[in-house]
């Protein structure tokens, strides 16, 4: 499973988690060209796009550092 951490830019504050049921290792594999394995990676606009149109949410990311997280599960 994988999940997004929205950070506070300035802070660096943890502000939101969001769990993504729908995403797939493949699908993180195609949008950031590698496989997380329990890691995280920075997500960038663009990236940011993409997971919104798999997952079928939109989320905040003004004034926010985005990650992206395997997580156990």
């Amino acid at each position: 499973m994988f999940e997004l951490e929205f950070f506070d830019k300035k802070t660096e504050e943890l502000l939101e988690e969001c769990a993504l049921t729908a995403l797939t290792p493949e699908d993180v594999h195609k949008i950031f060209g590698f496989h997380l394995e329990g890691d995280c990676a920075d997500v960038n606009h663009e990236q940011l796009a993409q997971i919104e149109r798999i997952v079928g949410e939109s989320f905040n990311s003004e004034g926010k550092d985005i990650f992206i997280c395997e997580t156990q599960g």
